[in-house]
C-alpha cells in the first residue's frame, strides 16, 4: 500500500499550560522529520519543506527498518555530551555526496526521535486523541540504536522543570485530547523555550529604515580584559519595538566611530552590508537560546540597555 503523505503538524509560542488535559514532551534542538516506514519498500525520511533526507542520514533509514507499514512523526537529532547538538546536525543537513555522507554518519550518528504515530497498519491515526497515538507508539517497542521514543510527563509543570535542569531547549505542551492536524499551527501544541540572558557590549549597529533612522540589528561583544577591546558574538535584530529602534539609533550615532572594536576582521555579515561602528560605552541585556561552538549567540532577542 501507498502510506499517505502528512505535512507536520506544528505548535504555538506561549506561556506554560496549567490545569489537567496536558502533556509534556521535550522540545528537541533538532530537524523536523515524518518518517514512512512502507511494510516491503524502503523508509523515507522527509522534512519540514519536502526535502527528502533519506540518502543524507543513512544511518537512521536503517534504524527505522521495523514492521510497517508506519508513518512516524519526529526529529533528527544529533547527540554531544548527552544533549542534543544543533551545530553537530548542520553540519550533517547540507552533506549529499555519498563519501562526506558516510564520513560524517560515522562521525557524528544521528537518531530519529520519534514522539508521535500517524499512520499504522492501513488505519489513519490522525482523528485519534493524542494520548492515544502515543500510547499505541509506545505499545511497538520501537527503541534501538538511531531510533527512540521520548518519555513525555503528565504533569508540564515537571517536564519545564526536568528539561531546564538538564539544560535543553525547552517543552512542547500537547492536549492529551488534540487530534493530529497536519500543515496546522495549533494552540493544541504550545512551546515553551529555556532562554538565558547575558549582559553584552554594542560595538556597532546595521541601519534600517529610511535615511538610517532607525537600527535594523546591533553588533555585540564580549570586552576582552587585557586589550580593552571586543570578541564578536552576533548580532541582534529581533526584540525591539518601533520607537525603541529610532531612539537607539539616535543615541549610537553619538557614539559613531571609523575603527571596529571588534578583534575579529570579518564578522560573518553579507557582503554588501552597511555597518555603523560605535565606541564600546553602552551596556544591553539580551537573551538566547544557547552559545554555538564559534562563540556565537543563537536566537538573541534584544531586552533592553543596561543602566
Amino acid at each position: 500500500m501507498r502510506l499517505p503523505h502528512v505535512e507536520p503538524m506544528l505548535a504555538t509560542a506561549g506561556p506554560l499550560p496549567s490545569g489537567p488535559g496536558w502533556i509534556g514532551e521535550v522540545e528537541w534542538d533538532g530537524v523536523r522529520c515524518v518518517a514512512y516506514v512502507p511494510e516491503a519498500a524502503p523508509v523515507r525520511l522527509v522534512g519540514r519543506h519536502g526535502t527528502d533526507f533519506t540518502d543524507r542520514f543513512p544511518e537512521v533509514a536503517e534504524a527505522l527498518t521495523v514492521r510497517g507499514p508506519l508513518v512516524l512523526d519526529g526529529e533528527l537529532v544529533v547527540m554531544r555530551g548527552g544533549r542534543p547538538s544543533f551545530a553537530a546536525l548542520q553540519s550533517r543537513v547540507h552533506r549529499t555526496r555519498p563519501a562526506a555522507v558516510r564520513a560524517a554518519a560515522a562521525a557524528a550518528p544521528a537518531v530519529f526521535v520519534a514522539f508521535d504515530l500517524l499512520h499504522t497498519g492501513e488505519r489513519s491515526l490522525l482523528a485519534e486523541p493524542y494520548a492515544r497515538r502515543r500510547e499505541l507508539l509506545e505499545g511497538l517497542e520501537l527503541e534501538r540504536p538511531g531510533l527512540r521514543v521520548p518519555p513525555v510527563w503528565d504533569s508540564v509543570a515537571e517536564a519545564y522543570g526536568w528539561t531546564r535542569e538538564h539544560t535543553l531547549e525547552g517543552v512542547i505542551a500537547k492536549r492529551s485530547d488534540s487530534p493530529y492536524r497536519p500543515g496546522t499551527r495549533s494552540r493544541d501544541w504550545v512551546k515553551i523555550k529555556h532562554l538565558r540572558t547575558a549582559d553584552v557590549v554594542i560595538g556597532g549597529w546595521l541601519p534600517g529604515g529610511p535615511g538610517e533612522a532607525s537600527v535594523h540589528a546591533v553588533l555585540a561583544g564580549v570586552p576582552l580584559e587585557a586589550e580593552g577591546r571586543l570578541t564578536f558574538v552576533g548580532s541582534v535584530g529581533s526584540g525591539f519595538t518601533g520607537a525603541e529602534r529610532r531612539a537607539l539609533a539616535a543615541v549610537l550615532r553619538r557614539l559613531d566611530t571609523p575603527l571596529s572594536p571588534f578583534t575579529a576582521a570579518g564578522l560573518g555579515l553579507p557582503r554588501g552590508t552597511v555597518v555603523r561602528f560605535v565606541r564600546p560605552e553602552l551596556r544591553a541585556e539580551v537573551e538566547f537560546l544557547e552559545l554555538t561552538d564559534a562563540g556565537r549567540l543563537r536566537q538573541p532577542v534584544w531586552r533592553g540597555l543596561r543602566g
